[in-house]
């Protein structure tokens, strides 16, 4: 017989809920009994009254959790289901994101770190069903705390990666034991994590006054600094991240080196402008 909820919550924390299952690319019915089950001993402020606007969630407890329920509510004096719930799901949804994230996928993320630990090559499903081998190194997110990534030497591609970890859909724990490579760079990526893996790589940019402004504001995926000189910007940035950094500065940036990469933005801004001129022909 189904076991059907009705909790009202802050919409902040619906908000929150609501991002996750698109994000982490799960739907409601899983995170909800998933946060039941995993937080249902923890211990809890009580459920005071919070001002605002406020959502009702709903959902069906699953077979697994309806299994014992009642006896669980009276063992632990829960009189009013909805109060409960309701404090599962702030006590989760006030963490952050990649916390979040590492309670969501704990399970992947007990058999990456038992591959790091030991030293074991895993095999990797992606959501996308594309398949991989790598030697795990570090679990690492970015500085603003947007997600968690995977930092590996993916075998098939013969070069170190980072690979999100929502994206993963299944590991499998090889046997097979792998010989650390490169130590010095390893320590440099866990000391100093970036998704886009620009240790040692170098790039120079000029900034008009406005680009220099917009460097100073815009903080997601910004490059370091390692010099300047006027109007030039040395800056430790891959490629990949300066094409994703970049491209919102439109002609307040001009990419100096290296010439891939000039080459990469000349060739966008060309093609762009062309449409438009398309455009104001038609």
């Amino acid at each position: 017989m189904e076991k059907k909820l009705r909790v009202t919550l802050p919409e902040y924390i619906y908000k929150t809920i609501e991002a996750d299952i698109e994000e982490f690319k799960i739907n409601k019915n899983y995170i909800l009994n998933y946060i039941y089950k995993n937080l249902k001993f923890e211990q809890f402020l009580e459920d005071g009254k919070f001002d605002g606007e406020k959502t009702v969630i709903q959902f069906n407890l699953n077979k697994k959790n309806r299994e014992n329920y009642y006896n669980f509510l009276e063992e632990n004096g829960i009189q009013v289901e909805a109060s409960f719930f309701r404090k599962l799901f702030i006590k989760y949804a006030n963490q952050s994101k990649v916390k979040r994230e590492l309670f969501i996928f704990k399970e992947v993320v007990e058999r990456i770190n038992l591959g790091i630990k030991e030293n074991k090559i895993l095999n990797i499903t992606f959501m996308d069903k594309k398949e991989t081998k790598i030697e795990p190194y570090y679990i690492g997110n970015s500085k603003l705390e947007i997600a968690n990534y995977i930092f590996c030497f993916d075998l098939l591609e013969g070069e170190f990666k980072n690979y999100k970890l929502n994206n993963i859909k299944n590991i499998y724990i090889n046997n097979k034991i792998f010989t650390v490579r490169d130590l010095d760079f390893i320590e440099k990526v866990k000391n100093n994590f970036d998704p886009f893996l620009s240790q040692d790589k170098i790039i120079k940019v000029r900034l008009t006054p406005n680009g220099e402004l917009l460097f100073k504001n815009i903080k997601i995926n910004r490059a370091e600094i390692l010099s300047i000189n006027k109007d030039i910007y040395e800056l430790q940035c891959s490629e990949e991240k300066a094409k994703r950094y970049f491209s919102y500065f439109l002609d307040d940036v001009e990419i100096l080196e290296p010439l891939e990469l000039r080459e990469w933005f000349i060739n966008k801004y060309v093609s762009a402008l062309k449409k438009y001129q398309n455009l104001l022909n038609n």
